[in-house]
């Protein structure tokens, strides 16, 4: 508990970084007028011009505002340093990059995704597919050294790729002093608890640790050494630029609403505002040591507001021309400025040579072998970073691995790309916790605890040990191991087992009708085959028992119980966009079992069943969706007990919980879904106005309707403990009811 409150804790740091408007009798008082050029007719070396940025989250984009006004008048920069968001800034400054291209590449990012960390779901291998399906939330803890959390809420891949992009041309520095313009950023050394000034080394990791904050991106970690944020201990970095060499030193600085009592009463509330006093002491330092500070006013914004990166980038220009009158003296004029561009773009690197080999870094050697292998195909060909990136977020969606970046190296006067994989320092084994709160009869909320284990390579390279464990409406465990026949082969082998018992519940209506114990158990193997990340076919037998014993009610069948074995084949395709609430893509799931051994039943049973889903944006905040299913015993009817199940929130919303039941059926539902408000990251994703339309036929069933059919609306969101809907229903015959759910969706 006590690391976790931490990591809810730190969570708050984004802002704290930002920095906060002092009183003025606190504010550091530099010089309105520092040292201009010289005047005389005897020419002097101008006064060299160091520029240091503050940390602040999406208020650092401010500095890109800054920047370009500097530009736009003349206005050198010979130094740069930076910490968090500043330092990004300014070391893809320092690389070249103009403000404009800068600006450029904000715009493009999908902000949004890099900050909550997670890999694409389309990205993932089918095995994390099938883990989020059936566990849709963010809890995830570790079993490497002891059950222990990640140590950091986002592992900074996303982050991390971005930084690669921009700085490949740089791979091989040797120090940043080499840079267009020389640069230095600052991290804080946890080990230590001291200030680290990056001067020399890979710059792609430099940018990386300078904006690690703690708690919310991994930190980066060297031998014994951890890095994150460098705000803890230097956000405003102007002793950093001094010692540079810079002349007059002109700082950034971030300013937004100042704290309110008002705001000040809970414990996180009062923790955090302590860490922000002690980020603020340093700021201090940082604008004594500064000739001149440019003050951008980001009262109206946030730390997260990466959204809203025109309107701040605007501010920061806005910023540097209220201060025009102190810092003309330092415009160069024409010619030299030209002549000072040419040499920072003579300094400048851009050319990505074609690699002639891939090495991999960080991993195990059998690991090292496999994905040199994926990736060999691009050996002697012209890097495609776009391609590159999508290649290593697929092996990251392995699961294995937090990070997966690249740079260039230099082995035996050869070129060629190094991959850096990073892997989980707290797993596998994974444990992913699950819960299920369903309310779709108010009067009857039942609630199930649920937990996965899963052991990786267990039985040698890729092959996994799942275990399943349910608590509450339902209790079991299931287990399952997945092993490929080869390292790299497509066809696997999965024995498996299982036992459970669940109080299934039948409803007329809005009244429980009956109430039974459903206990099954049993084991098989299948054969299988993965297509692809997307595609998966199974052919498997399983032999066990299944019982049904009425303990409350009007019987709907007969009690039963007895031996039930089949042979089945399952094909499973997902090509949609999230595990829980999809705005794109399809999935199919079809299977096929033939009964040997069925309670009751005098002969063979076939049965197939089939689940179509697709999902189609209409416009950037609305998707339309179709989900159709159905099932049959093709005219075996002998089954004492019934195959299938409609009713509730996943076919026929108005209608008791598995009020029809029988053995053939079909259900569709067409439905509308908009995007209306996101919640604050970590907390969940986006939150959404859901309506649809469901009809449903359940043949052989005596009911009230011939044609059962609804409509519902409601809100749905994906929070980090799971899928939150909340809605009611109408349908025929007097169907109706109000409904919520923790736990699947679609």
């Amino acid at each position: 508990m006590r690391e976790l409150f931490c990591c809810a804790l730190l969570l708050l740091l984004p802002s704290f970084s930002a920095g906060q408007s002092l009183r003025p009798e606190q504010q550091a008082r530099p010089s309105e007028d520092p040292p201009a050029r010289s005047t005389s007719s005897e020419a002097k070396p101008r006064l060299k011009i160091g520029v240091a940025l503050e940390g602040g989250g999406a208020l650092g984009l401010a500095h890109i505002g800054v920047l370009q006004w500097f530009e736009d008048h003349h206005i050198p920069i010979d130094y740069i340093a930076g910490t968090s968001m500043g330092g990004l800034v300014g070391g893809l400054y320092a690389t070249g990059k103009s403000p404009e291209q800068l600006k450029t590449l904000v715009e493009e990012q999908k902000w949004d995704l890099i900050i909550q960390g997670e890999i694409p779901f389309g990205d993932l291998t089918f095995r994390r597919k099938e883990d989020l399906i059936a566990y849709p939330n963010s809890i995830k803890l570790g079993l490497k050294h002891g059950l222990s959390l990640p140590s950091g809420l986002n592992t900074g891949h996303d982050i991390s790729l971005l930084i690669d992009r921009e700085t490949l041309p740089y791979s091989n520095l040797r120090s940043f002093d080499d840079l267009p313009i020389p640069f230095r950023c600052v991290a804080t050394e946890l080990v230590s608890g001291k200030e680290e000034v990056f001067s020399h080394g890979q710059l792609d990791q430099a940018l990386r640790a300078t904006m690690s904050l703690p708690g919310i991106f991994s930190p980066v970690r060297e031998d014994d050494k951890i890095y994150v944020d460098g705000g803890l201990v230097g956000n405003l970095p102007t002793d950093v630029v001094r010692k540079m060499g810079a002349d007059i030193v002109i700082g950034v600085h971030l300013e937004v609403a100042p704290g309110k009592a008002s705001d000040i009463q809970s414990l996180p509330s009062v923790l955090g505002r302590s860490i922000e006093v002690v980020i603020r002491e340093n700021e201090i330092r940082g604008m004594a040591g500064a000739d001149l500070i440019v003050k951008v006013n980001l009262q109206d914004f946030t730390s997260m507001d990466y959204q809203k990166s025109l309107p701040i980038i605007a501010k920061g220009k806005e910023a540097a021309a209220e201060k025009a009158k102190v810092l003309a003296p330092y415009s160069l004029d024409n010619a030299d400025w030209a002549a000072y561009i040419a040499n920072r773009n003579s300094r400048r690197q851009t050319l990505v040579p074609i690699p002639q080999f891939v090495k991999v870094e960080g991993v195990d050697p059998l690991t090292e072998k496999s994905i040199e292998r994926f990736l060999h195909p691009l050996v002697g060909k012209q890097i495609d970073t776009k391609s590159l990136d999508q290649l290593l977020t697929r092996l990251a969606g392995i699961g294995k691995f937090s990070s997966v970046g690249y740079r260039l190296g230099l082995v035996d006067d050869q070129e060629g790309l190094v991959i850096t994989v990073t892997e989980k320092s707290y797993a596998p084994p994974i444990l992913q916790l699950g819960f299920q709160v369903d309310g779709t009869q108010t009067d009857d909320v039942t609630y199930t605890q649920a937990a996965r284990i899963t052991v990786m390579d267990v039985a040698g390279f890729r092959s996994e040990w799942r275990t399943d464990f349910s608590f509450g409406n339902t209790y079991g465990i299931a287990s399952e191991l997945y092993k490929p026949l080869t390292a790299v082969s497509r066809w696997f082998a999965a024995p498996r087992a299982e036992v459970s018992q669940t109080a299934f519940r039948i409803y007329d209506k809005g009244n429980p009708r009956a109430e039974y114990r459903l206990r099954s158990g049993g084991g098989g193997a299948d054969i299988g085959y993965g297509f692809s990340r997307f595609t998966e076919v199974r052919f498997g037998y399983e032999i066990g028992y299944i019982g049904a014993l009425l303990r409350l009610g009007t019987p709907d069948f007969a009690s039963h119980n007895g031996q039930a074995s089949y042979g089945r084949v399952r094909f499973i395709t997902d090509h949609t966009d999230s595990p829980v609430i999809p705005r794109s893509g399809y999935r199919i799931e079809s299977n096929f079992r033939a009964f040997d051994h069925y309670p009751s039943a005098t002969e063979t049973i076939p049965a197939l069943d089939a689940r179509i889903e697709f999902f189609q944006p209409i416009s950037r905040p609305a998707s339309v969706f179709l989900i159709g299913s159905g099932g049959t015993t093709f005219g075996r009817n002998e089954s004492g007990i019934p195959l299938y199940f409609i009713g509730g929130l996943s076919t026929l919303s108005a209608y008791g919980n598995n009020e029809l039941s029988g053995e053939q059926f079909y259900a569709f539902r067409a439905g509308y879904l908009r995007d209306i408000f996101t919640l604050p990251p970590f907390v969940g994703k986006k939150v959404y106005a859901v309506a649809y339309y469901d009809f449903a036929k359940m043949y052989g069933d005596i009911n009230e309707s011939r044609f059962p059919n609804d409509v519902a609306a409601g809100v749905v969101t994906e929070t980090f403990i799971g899928p939150l809907l909340i809605g009611g229903s109408l349908g025929d015959t007097g169907h109706r009811k109000w409904f919520f759910q923790l736990g699947r969706v679609f």
